[in-house]
Parts: structure tokens; C-alpha cells; sequence
């Protein structure tokens, strides 16, 4: 009993610093560490609580170096181990917690807990040679299965990620096959995930056969975590060996006992034609009634399909949709194979659908299901086929007023029925008027259907939601043939209602985005998007309708808030899977291992990842920099390297999810691949373009840094006297192969063909790059011309200046076509932001212009800047040299006088480019939205305070904050000029 109420001296002295860290009160904990040390020096235990606590202070440096002192000690106390595991994953530094678990396994070898942690960590790292070393020395100490195969994982990684396929195929593969074999030779393999994890080495060799072997044998018995596991494995194996009667047969037994499973389905008839195709017959066995029986010919596959579909009727119960969605799909791959006949046995394509929709109309999913089979009715049927299909839904009609449904079964097939409609074409050539009675209709549709949804909760989307989107679809359409701004106004009102009565549908949401970005207005759509809640992996996927255009548009204070929490998600991937790779080795799924690595290489690779870094740096640049002292602190935060490109170009991943906006546009009308291949094509090009502009800048700041002096400058240095200097003329090097590749960039760009831009201004499609408003600016011009400035400047000052009479003609050339560039492309500017008249019109390009062209002259004052760090050191060695001689008329080189009208004139514009900005509050308010030719809304309607002018308002607020950032960002920018004159 004494015993048991002793408390460790220690233990009790360390409470205090524990109370304190868990209460997030560091700075106590500091003191309650350092009264501890005062009575305890050698309690090392304090001193790696104390390091958590002086880093959670932002005393980073403080804190590794007490962490060092701790670990210096080789520490062996769990205590310990755990507080500096702590601290060094809070510092990101994972290679030193495995070290301390490497000096503490030196100490302690035999000890199962330091081994298994020292493996954890070096997972964390991805040094899977160790982990395998580790792995082994575990089953050592303790032969435990899990620990003998975390070490067979590890070499299977080995394998995954070696580039040389020779050295995974003849070495990591056969190694950890043979150390798994041992394992099944001795009886010693015990759990599932040990018989997938040898299925997974076997396939990635190809041993089919020996994996089937496996599925088959003793072991496949323990692949029990999902139903019909082994012989859906099985399936698999026969399919990857092309045995189609063994792989046929399979999946028809399969789909006996759930003939709902699709996928089942697709294989099933992919075996089938496989055996038609090869002119295979089934034997008298295989006629039989056995489970195993082979479907080798089309009348079998029809009659078996027809089985299921019996039987589904038979059952009285809830149908499920496979069977009946299986028989189209055989009716689709026969009539495309050209076999008539036994398509025919089948039946009519117009009498299946019309089945399907009888039974399943009521289903939100109908429209989807039988969307893929519309493509078999033929054109003269289609208005006949949906004016059949309108015969299953009972709405009563009155005489002279609209047949509403009664439940929300009936609605549900109504909505089915017109977005069949629209995607057969038959709203295509409607009159103007026929139209708007449509939009009409569906929107009072709408507002019944409500009635459906009253006890709904807050986050369900309301049922009738449906029709307003059709009738946004049919709007938007409208729009695009007019480009009327009426239309854009009305689609934007009608979402807007769709919002209020139903909050919650992300739908309502990501279209309005898209169409206040149209506009030119990014404000309103902080809100919609912030409403959605978009969390994790919908940063990336969603995340491309609203991330970078904060910037296009001009809100660039929100702007530096959105790019820095999208990235944040980016930075914590890495963290976030490793700890789901770890929780995969410790309950043994490592089958997920390599799909959460991929996983996360995918999000790695992201475009939009790329895309927001290169932005937000840009960003940086333009809104925290004052001086040129600051350009270099950012550069070295940023640690960009102007020779090294960063991004993998080959391996960008295209993660947007361009099928989320629900669409019921008939197929020439849809978003095909090669129109997506071509966006991302786009989306590479601004990105390259704008990683240019990034590197070009990084390498003006570093050639502008001096280089060490022997007395007095020298105009003539020899550069191989200081490493600095040839640094400095590399990173020159740098700058001009940049401008070149961005010369190279731009006319590739210029002379590519738009051949597939036709419908990418769909309403699901994504929205254009600023590529065009950036070369109609030419931006690319104003910039290239000052980079080479920025060369030249800089080989001024590593040439004998009373030589240089070229190279100063050469910057005065370019300082020249700078300014004449400027005066274009302020003269073109000309045109409004919004006009007045009636209607009335905005001009969201007007807008990108202002802002890419405020953005170019905030660029151009860096550079200028650094060229005044460069040509300072020149002028003092001039004016040096002319106290020496005490010649008063030396002549001033004309760069000097070059530079300083360049200043002058650039701050000239810089002023005039401010007034427009600020004229844009005037003009915006000027515009009388009241003249837009607005459609009624339907009489009883609700949400009437929702109009075209509370529309036009945020639309109004947006752009004036627009404005008035750009305007407060060129002030500070045209301070900051006219300090760097000579």
C-alpha cells in the first residue's frame, strides 16, 4: 500500500509545466520549467517541455537549440522521448525525431516501443529502406506478423517508387514475395490484410496465375471483409488472365446474388462480347443449370438479363434499377455492334425507356440513368417519345390554368419529363415567346413545389430546386446567342430567389459565382462561397470557380485571406496523409498505403496548387513591399530560385470537378474531353506565364545585390576575383534566358489556334484565363522591356562605363519603348468601366485591364527600384573619381539622365492611371440598372425585395471596392517610386 501512494519526485515537479502546456499558458510553463531547472539541473525532461513551450512562443530558434542540448544526451526516459517527439514534429522537422529514436535504439536495442517508434517515424520521412531494416530488427524482438509485414510493405514501396522498373521487377518484388511465401509455407499468415497485401506483390508482377492460386487456396478463405470478397477477386484474376468463360461465368453468378451491382454488369458484358467475338461455344455442361454456367452467346446474356428483370418484378418489393438499366445497356452494345436482330428480342429503345421511366420516374436519378440510352431513339420519335412519357404523370388539368402535381413523386417525374425535353432538342427552336412561357412556367412550378419542402431542415435542398435551374439553363442559353445583359441580370435574380428559399443548394451557389465573375464582380461571391462550407479535398476540386479571380478583379486584400487559407489546406496534406499512412501500417490495411500516397502526390501535383503559390507570391510582392530591403527579405522568406522551375510541368494534374453543375443540355451542347484538355492547356499557359514574371523578378533582386569591394568600386572588376560576382552575373544569365523563354512563351501562345472554343462559354464550362486582356495590353511587352533593363543596368556596373556607350543606348531604347507602350495602352483605356446608357452595360474587361495594367506598373517600380541599387554604387564611383582629379566637366553618362526622366514619367502615368481609377466610382454610380428590360417574375412569387436593382447594387459595391483597393496599392506604389530616384 505504501507503495502505491509513492509519487515520483520528478513526475510531481514536472505537473506543473504539463497543467500549463494543456492550459496553452506558455508562458508559464517557461517559468514553472525554469523553477524546476533551479532545483533539478540535470531533469532533462524540463528542458524539452520548456523547448515546446519557447517555440509555441515564437522563440523557434531558442527552442531547437534547447531541444539539440536535450538530444545531445541521448535521452531513454519515455518522458523525454515523447516532449522532444512533440517539439520536433511542431518545428517540421521529422528527420531529427528519428534520430533520437536511432541513439535511443542504440542504447536500448531489445526495446520493442523505441524500435516501433523509430519505424514510425522514418514513415513519416518515406525512407522505406530503413523502415524495412527497423521492420525486421522488430520481428527480431518481438515475432509478431504485423511487424514481419510492415517490413515486406516497406519493400513493396520500394518497388512503387523506384524509377527503375528493372530493379522493382528482378529485385524488391521477388524479395518480398519470397519473404511472404516463407510466411504461407509455414502456416504463419493470420489476417486478411496479410493475404491482399501478397495479392498486391503478385499482381504488380503480373502473376496472375499464382494470384488466382492464392484467391482460390486455403488463404483466400480469410478475405472476408466485404461480401463475395474472394470471388469477386477471383472475377478480377480471370479478367486480367483473358479467360472470358472462367471471367463470364464469375460475374453472372455474382450478379445472382446482388443483380443490382453495376460494375458487375459492365464486365458481365464486356466477358460476353469477348466470346461472341472469338466465336466461342458453350458446351453441354455449360448449358446445364449449374451457378457456374458460361453466357457465351447473345440469345443467353438476353435471356439471363430478362431473368433478373423477372425476377425484380416478381419480388413486390422496392425495384432496384439495375436489371432494368442493364437491358438498355445490352439494347446500346448490340445496336452498336450492328446486330439488329438480336437487338429487336430486346425490344424498342422508346418502349424500354418508357418502362424505366414508369417505374422509376419519381426518382431524382431518372434523368441520369436514361440519359446515356437517349442517343438510340431516333430524331422524328423524340417529341412523340416525351409526349408519351408525359401520360405517367397524373396532374389533374383545369381548364385554363397550369396542371400542378399534388405529391412529390408526381413533381419529381415532371422535372424528369422536361429535362428529357431539353436534352432531345426539343426546346432548341422555340420562339422567343413559347420560351419565356417555359421559364415561366417552371418558375411557378417552382414556387408550388415549395409546399413540399416546408419541414425540411436548414441544410436539406428543397425538391422543386430542379426547375429553376432548367429555367437558368434556358436564360443562360438566351444570353449567349444576345449577349444581352438583361438576361445575364435575370438568370442572376432568379438564383438569387432559388438561394433564399432554398439556402442550402450548392448549385444555386457556384452558378451565381460563376456569373458575378462574368460580371466583373467579385464581392458577392466571398459570401456564396463561404456559405457552402467547401472543406478539404473541395479546395482543390471546387475550389478553381473562385480562387484566383479575387485578384483578376481587383479585391486584393480578401484576395491575400483566400489564397492563404486554400494553400493552407495544400501545406497540411502532407501531414494529414502521412498520419493516415501510419494508421494504415498499424492496423494492417496496406492496400491503402499506395492509394494515399497517391492520393497525395495527386494533390502535390495539383494545377491549382501551383497556380494559388505563384499568385499569392506575386501578391506579396505588390502589397508588402516599400523597398528594396524588403524585396530581398520576402525573396529569401519565399526562397525562390530563379534558375530551378519548381513546378513539373509534365505532371500537372488537372483536380477541377468540371461535372459538379448539373446540366440537361442535349450532347452537341455538352463539356466533351477534348474542350476540358484544352482549358487545362490554357490554365498551364497563364500559369507559365505568370511563373515567369515570378522567377525574372527573384533574379532582379539578386543581381542587384552587391558584390564584396577591394577599396573603392571598380567599373572594370574582373568577376573572377569574388564567387559573389559570379554569382551575380549567373543569376544575369538567368534573367536573360527568362526573358527569352517568355518572349518563346507568349508567341506560342499568340499563334496557337483556338479550334476548340465553341461551347467552353457553357454554363458548366470553366471560365477563360486573363490571357487575352493580358496580351492585349501588352503587358508582356512592358515587362520583358524592363527585365532587360534591369540586364543591362546590371552589366553597366561590370563594364568600363566610358565603353558602355551601346548598352546605354540600349536601355534608352527600351526605356523609350516602355513609355510608348504605357501611352498605348493608358490611350486605350478610354473605354468606360460601365456605360450609362440604356441598356445599360459593364465592362468586366475594362476592369481586368485596370487591373493587370495597376499590377504591371507596381512589377515595373520593383524592378526600377533595383536598378537604382545598381546604378547608386556607379554614380558614387563616378563622383569619386571626379574629386580625385578635381575636374568639374566631366561629362554625366546619359543613363543617369535617362533614368530620371524614366522615373518622372513613369510616376506621370502612374498619376493618370490613379485618376481613372478613381473615376471609376462616378461612372459606376452613373449607370441606371432601372432601364434594364427586366421579365416579370410570376405574380405570386415570393422574395419580391430580391430585383435586378439589389443585383445591380452588389455588382455596384464591388466594383467600387475594386477601384479603391487598386487605387490604394498604386498610391503606395507611386510613394514609393518617386523615393528611387539617383
Amino acid at each position: 500500500m505504501a507503495g502505491r501512494g509513492h509519487v515520483d519526485v520528478s513526475e510531481r515537479r514536472l505537473r506543473p509545466i504539463y497543467d500549463a502546456l494543456d492550459a496553452n499558458n506558455n508562458k508559464k510553463a517557461i517559468q514553472e520549467a525554469d523553477k524546476v531547472l533551479r532545483k533539478q539541473k540535470d531533469l532533462i525532461c524540463a528542458k524539452a517541455l520548456k523547448a515546446i513551450a519557447l517555440l509555441r512562443s515564437s522563440r523557434r530558434q531558442e527552442a531547437l537549440l534547447l531541444a539539440a542540448e536535450v538530444a545531445s544526451e541521448e535521452p531513454i526516459e519515455e518522458a523525454t522521448l515523447q516532449a522532444l517527439t512533440i517539439c520536433y514534429r511542431e518545428m517540421e522537422r521529422g528527420d531529427l525525431v528519428a534520430r533520437i529514436y536511432e541513439n535511443a535504439v542504440k542504447k536500448v536495442p531489445q526495446s520493442e516501443e523505441f524500435l516501433s517508434h523509430l519505424f514510425m517515424a522514418y514513415v513519416r520521412l518515406g525512407e522505406y529502406k530503413k523502415q524495412q531494416q527497423t521492420g525486421m530488427a522488430l520481428y527480431k524482438v518481438a515475432p509478431k506478423n504485423p511487424y514481419y509485414f510492415w517490413s515486406v510493405m516497406s519493400i513493396v514501396m520500394q518497388a512503387l517508387t523506384t524509377e527503375d522498373e528493372t530493379l522493382s521487377q528482378k529485385m524488391f518484388l521477388p524479395l518480398a514475395e519470397r519473404m511472404v511465401e516463407k510466411m504461407a509455407k509455414d502456416m504463419k499468415i493470420e489476417a486478411e490484410a496479410e493475404v491482399r497485401l501478397y495479392l498486391i506483390i503478385l499482381e504488380k508482377q503480373k502473376k496472375y496465375e499464382e494470384a488466382l492460386e492464392v484467391v482460390v487456396g486455403p488463404l483466400g478463405s480469410k478475405l472476408i471483409s466485404e461480401i463475395e470478397l474472394q470471388s469477386l477477386m477471383q472475377a478480377e484474376m480471370y479478367v486480367q488472365l483473358e479467360d472470358w468463360p472462367k471471367a463470364n461465368a464469375k460475374y453472372r453468378k455474382l450478379l445472382l446474388t446482388n443483380p443490382d451491382n453495376w460494375l458487375w454488369y459492365i464486365h458481365y458484358f464486356t466477358s460476353l462480347f469477348h466470346l461472341v467475338d472469338s466465336g466461342w461455344t458453350p458446351s453441354e455442361a455449360d448449358e446445364g443449370s449449374s451457378a457456374d454456367v458460361v453466357t457465351g452467346t447473345v440469345d443467353m446474356a438476353i435471356a439471363f438479363v430478362e431473368e433478373r428483370v423477372a425476377d425484380e418484378l416478381k419480388n413486390g418489393k422496392r425495384l432496384q434499377r439495375g436489371p432494368f438499366l442493364a437491358r438498355m445497356e445490352l439494347l446500346k452494345r448490340l445496336t452498336e455492334r450492328g446486330n439488329q436482330e438480336a437487338a429487336d428480342k430486346i425490344g424498342s429503345p422508346a418502349d424500354l425507356l418508357k418502362e424505366y421511366f414508369g417505374k422509376f420516374g419519381d426518382k431524382p436519378c431518372c434523368f441520369m440513368d436514361m440519359r446515356p440510352y437517349l442517343t438510340m431513339l431516333k430524331l422524328d420519335d423524340n417529341a412523340k417519345f416525351v409526349e408519351e412519357l408525359q401520360t405517367y404523370i397524373e396532374i389533374p388539368e383545369k381548364a385554363g390554368e397550369l396542371g400542378l402535381p399534388s405529391d412529390v413523386k408526381t413533381m419529381q417525374r415532371h422535372i424528369c419529363c422536361v429535362g428529357l425535353a431539353r436534352s432531345l432538342g426539343l426546346q432548341e427552336h422555340l420562339t422567343g415567346e413559347k420560351r419565356d412561357e417555359l421559364i415561366q412556367d417552371l418558375m411557378r412550378r417552382h414556387q408550388h413545389g415549395l409546399q413540399f419542402g416546408t419541414d425540411l431542415l436548414p441544410t436539406d435542398v428543397q425538391p422543386s430546386d430542379s426547375y429553376i435551374l432548367m429555367a437558368v439553363h434556358i436564360k443562360y442559353a438566351e444570353y449567349l446567342k444576345t449577349k444581352k445583359l438583361s438576361l445575364l441580370f435575370e438568370v442572376i435574380v432568379m438564383l438569387e430567389k432559388g438561394v433564399a428559399c432554398s439556402p442550402s443548394n450548392a448549385q444555386y451557389k457556384l452558378i451565381l459565382i460563376k456569373l458575378y465573375i462574368l460580371l466583373g464582380a467579385f464581392q458577392p461571391c466571398k459570401k456564396l462561397y463561404d456559405n457552402m462550407e467547401v472543406k478539404h479535398i473541395q479546395q482543390d476540386t471546387l475550389g478553381y470557380f473562385y480562387s484566383c479571380y479575387a485578384v483578376a478583379l481587383g479585391h486584393l486584400t480578401p484576395a491575400c485571406s483566400i489564397l492563404s487559407s486554400m494553400l493552407k489546406f495544400f501545406s497540411a496534406n502532407h501531414k494529414d496523409t502521412t498520419e493516415y499512412i501510419i494508421a494504415a501500417y498499424k492496423y494492417g490495411s496496406f492496400h491503402k498505403i499506395p492509394e494515399i500516397i497517391s492520393f497525395r502526390e495527386r494533390l502535390n501535383l495539383s494545377h491549382n496548387y501551383s497556380s494559388l503559390a505563384v499568385e499569392r507570391m506575386l501578391l506579396d510582392f505588390i502589397m508588402e513591399t516599400t523597398n528594396p530591403e524588403q524585396m530581398r527579405e520576402l525573396l529569401d522568406y519565399m526562397e525562390i530560385s530563379p534558375e530551378k522551375d519548381e513546378i513539373k510541368w509534365d505532371l500537372l494534374k488537372d483536380n477541377r470537378d468540371l461535372t459538379v453543375l448539373s446540366s440537361w443540355e442535349p450532347e452537341e451542347r455538352e463539356l466533351t474531353d477534348q474542350q476540358i484538355a484544352w482549358s487545362f492547356c490554357q490554365e498551364k499557359q497563364w500559369l507559365r506565364l505568370r511563373s515567369l514574371i515570378l522567377r525574372s523578378l527573384a533574379a532582379v533582386i539578386l543581381i542587384s545585390q552587391p558584390a564584396p569591394m577591394d577599396g573603392e568600386h571598380s567599373l572594370s572588376h574582373n568577376q573572377d576575383d569574388s564567387k559573389n560576382g559570379e554569382s551575380m552575373d549567373g543569376h544575369g544569365n538567368t534573367l536573360l534566358s527568362l526573358i527569352q523563354e517568355m518572349n518563346t512563351h507568349v508567341q506560342d501562345v499568340e499563334c496557337q489556334p483556338s479550334t476548340v472554343t465553341e461551347n467552353m462559354d457553357l454554363l458548366c464550362g470553366p471560365v477563360p484565363t486573363r490571357m487575352k486582356v493580358y496580351l492585349d495590353g501588352q503587358h508582356h511587352i512592358l515587362l520583358t522591356s524592363i527585365f532587360q533593363v534591369a540586364v543591362d543596368v546590371h552589366s553597366l556596373g561590370t563594364n568600363d562605363l566610358n565603353q558602355s556607350q551601346e548598352l546605354q543606348e540600349k536601355i534608352a531604347r527600351n526605356f523609350d519603348c516602355i513609355l510608348k507602350t504605357f501611352e498605348y495602352v493608358l490611350d486605350s483605356m478610354d473605354t468606360p468601366i460601365a456605360s450609362p446608357g440604356s441598356p445599360p452595360e459593364v465592362y468586366p474587361q475594362v476592369l481586368q485591364g485596370l487591373v493587370l495594367l495597376v499590377e504591371t506598373l507596381c512589377l515595373m517600380t520593383l524592378v526600377i527600384s533595383q536598378c537604382q541599387v545598381m546604378l547608386k554604387p556607379i554614380k558614387a564611383s563616378l563622383t569619386k573619381k571626379k574629386r580625385k582629379k578635381k575636374t568639374p566637366t566631366n561629362i554625366v553618362p546619359q543613363v543617369f539622365d535617362d533614368y530620371k526622366m524614366f522615373v518622372e514619367s513613369l510616376v506621370q502615368f502612374g498619376e493618370k492611371l490613379h485618376k481613372c481609377l478613381l473615376e471609376v466610382d462616378i461612372v459606376i454610380t452613373e449607370v441606371d440598372v432601372s432601364t434594364l428590360e427586366i421579365s416579370p417574375a410570376p405574380e405570386h412569387a415570393k422574395r419580391e425585395d430580391i430585383s435586378a436593382e439589389t443585383v445591380w447594387k452588389k455588382v455596384k459595391d464591388s466594383y467600387q471596392i475594386s477601384a479603391g483597393e487598386m487605387a490604394e496599392v498604386l498610391k503606395q506604389k507611386l510613394q514609393f517610386l518617386r523615393t528611387v530616384r539617383l
